[in-house]
């Protein structure tokens, strides 16, 4: 699980620091503010530190360490160098991160590149024990869908997109949980499957959902709204969300409509109530407030941060953090909905003055 980060030079971000609950993260900010960037760096990073401490307590060499790590942020964030993560400025640029988990001992990670480098990050510290669970990372666009055969086609072949796709695929190919644990997982599963109105399950290399009177439906059939849920509901099933895990979710309101963006928001503080920490990016001023209604009587840990221009130096990004969605500022992005909500009701006040009918 994810503690803090800080950043010095990184993308976007001059210097930031930026902390973690274990339960419910939300992160909200406009365009170019670095919601994605700050996902995709902590995806990254915890997922090879996962690797790199054996069950044994045997820790790989820093060499190792360093090489797979650079891989896994070129294979995550796509640049042409690593350097291009690294903020732009006169003269040569270094970027630092350090990052502290939540783990038994130390679980701290000091990294660093500059502007020229080209496939090297530099390793000052590494957690001197293993990660409890791994993490997972949910792009925008759903993943169940195209499935069948896409990690041999990404292991075999250059495309170009992100490594976060395939290590979905991968997580997906894990087989179902059996015996106490899937019955333990069950409790999850029922509220998902009732968002979903089915069961899912790999039939032969292909995801269905079995809906109960009408038989499997392909998954490529179903709404994309509902595949996503369904990706949710197959991970709780086969063991990968559990407890301690981290899942970050990279705008989960795409292509979900309102009761599906309800249903999403319980759901999500059920996964944090069972253990696994939820960090997420949105855009979404409908599944902010709904996160921030369930989390109220529910007993979930919960961090709101939001992103905005620094007004000083418009070239940075203030942040600001709380515990409520009430106290944090800016959120210009999800301000928009607000006005726009005035300007229509104002609007509809004034048409049915002018033909006088009474709202």
């Amino acid at each position: 699980m994810l503690k803090s980060i800080k950043l010095s030079n990184f993308t976007v971000f001059r210097e930031a620091t930026v902390s973690f609950v274990p339960g419910i993260n939300v992160i909200v900010g406009e365009n170019g503010m670095g919601k994605s960037h700050l996902l995709k760096l902590a995806y990254s990073s915890s997922a090879v530190a996962h690797t790199w401490v054996s069950e044994g307590g045997q820790q790989v060499p820093k060499t190792e360490q360093q090489r797979t790590l650079a891989d896994k942020l070129r294979a995550v964030f796509r640049p042409d160098s690593l350097g291009r993560l690294a903020r732009r400025g006169s003269g040569r640029q270094r970027a630092d991160v350090a990052i502290d988990f939540i783990g038994e001992g130390d679980a701290s990670l000091k990294f660093s590149f500059a502007t020229n480098s080209k496939t090297e990050v530099s390793i000052e510290k590494a957690p001197a024990a293993g990660l409890a669970a791994p993490s997972l990372f949910f792009p925008t666009k759903e993943v169940i869908s195209m499935f069948p055969r896409f990690a041999s086609l990404y292991r075999d072949y250059h495309i170009e997109i992100d490594e976060t796709y395939y290590d979905l695929c991968l997580a997906l190919e894990r087989p179902l949980l059996k015996g106490r644990r899937y019955e333990d997982a069950r409790r999850l599963l029922a509220p998902l499957e009732a968002a979903i109105g089915g069961t899912v399950s790999n039939a032969n290399g292909r995801f269905v959902l079995s809906i109960p009177g009408e038989g499997n439906m392909e998954i490529p059939l179903v709404a994309e709204g509902i595949r996503k849920l369904a990706t949710v509901a197959y991970l709780v099933a086969n063991g990968v969300l559990k407890d301690k895990a981290t899942l970050y979710w990279d705008e989960p309101e795409t292509n979900l409509n309102p009761k599906l963006l309800s249903q999403l928001a319980q759901i999500l503080v059920l996964v944090a109530a069972k253990g696994t920490q939820v960090i997420l990016a949105t855009h979404s001023l409908f599944l902010l407030r709904e996160l921030d209604m369930c989390l109220q009587d529910a007993g979930v840990p919960s961090h709101f941060i939001a992103l905005g221009t620094n007004p000083v130096d418009q070239n940075g990004v203030v942040i600001t953090e709380s515990d409520s969605a009430e106290g944090i500022d800016p959120i210009a992005a999800l301000d928009a909905e607000i006005t726009q909500s005035e300007r229509y009701e104002q609007r509809a006040f004034e048409r049915a003055h002018a033909s006088g009918t009474h709202l």
